[in-house]
């Protein structure tokens, strides 16, 4: 085979699917009557004062309480505040001990920090890379969610690109950026990414990150209503839909989200009796400053 070339098939190649056969694979996730377990890394304060993440907390708060409606229990969602690159990692390693205790249904993790090309993301010390992070999170390093939909929501900038946007019609495209996939090979596993790769994502001191006020008032919303990948389509809608002012451009920069699944099945969250009385909020963006 030539580089980039395709492998050539054999008669042992599977056959076509009937419609059958695929009417088999629109499965959904069971996650009923399992523990949903959330991880969110805060990065707010860094050994270096100028890495200052003002807002980063609002948005810490208003992501654990839309996992709290969604369904998730208070104890089984963790906030790590500025962790070294060396917690991190070893925080990841020990995901698995987590799915030995009672079975886990969803694990949800969201990392919220600056970041570079390459999915580089800033610890209170030094970089950590997201490939080596969710590395841990393999069947083979992490059995006890093997099978188990793994969520991924990354706020941070993918470099210093700036995106002014411009106008589109429903036609085909002329022209496309490439992709830098910088995840592990694995099944279940969904990357949500604040920005496109190469791009930066924008944060305001007041109100946090559009990407993750958005999210997590879809999730509060909409959470039990729609599927997840319905969901975060559009929360990528709305965010791309906004208008940013910065210090270093006098033109309004746009924000593209950036969505990366390996999940293979449907998933979608059930109300669960203790939240039934919950109220929600209006889904409401505020553009940033």
């Amino acid at each position: 085979m030539a580089d980039g070339g395709e492998n050539v098939g054999t008669s042992d190649q599977p056959h076509s699917p009937t419609k059958e056969d695929l009417s088999k694979c629109f499965a959904k996730y069971d996650i009923n009557n399992k523990r949903l377990v959330a991880y969110i890394f805060n990065h707010e304060n860094f050994n270096k004062d100028s890495l200052y993440r003002e807002g980063s907390s609002k948005d810490t708060k208003a992501f654990k309480a839309a996992l709290i409606k969604l369904g998730f229990s208070k104890r089984d969602v963790t906030v790590f505040k500025d962790k070294k690159a060396d917690e991190m990692l070893n925080t990841f390693k020990n995901v698995n001990k987590v799915g030995t205790r009672n079975p886990v249904g969803c694990f949800v993790c969201a990392i919220m920090s600056h970041g570079r090309e390459n999915d580089q993301l800033c610890a209170y010390d030094r970089d950590v890379g997201l490939y080596d992070l969710l590395s841990c999170l393999t069947p083979v390093k992490c059995p006890s969610l093997s099978g188990v939909p793994k969520l991924i929501f990354v706020q941070a900038c993918r470099g210093g690109k700036i995106d002014e946007g411009f106008c589109v019609t429903d036609g085909p495209e002329t022209e496309v950026n490439e992709t830098l996939s910088n995840i592990p090979i694995m099944p279940d596993l969904l990357v949500f990414h604040s920005s496109y790769n190469k791009y930066s994502s924008f944060r305001n001191k007041t109100n946090g990150t559009c990407f993750m006020e958005t999210l997590s008032k879809a999730l509060s919303e909409y959470g039990t209503e729609r599927e997840l990948l319905t969901l975060l389509t559009a929360v990528s809608y709305c965010v791309a839909s906004e208008e940013f002012n910065t210090d270093r451009n006098p033109e309004l920069e746009k924000q593209m989200p950036q969505i990366m699944s390996t999940l293979l099945k449907q998933l979608k969250f059930e109300p669960r009796r203790e939240n039934a009385s919950s109220k929600g909020c209006t889904l409401c963006i505020c553009p940033l400053g």
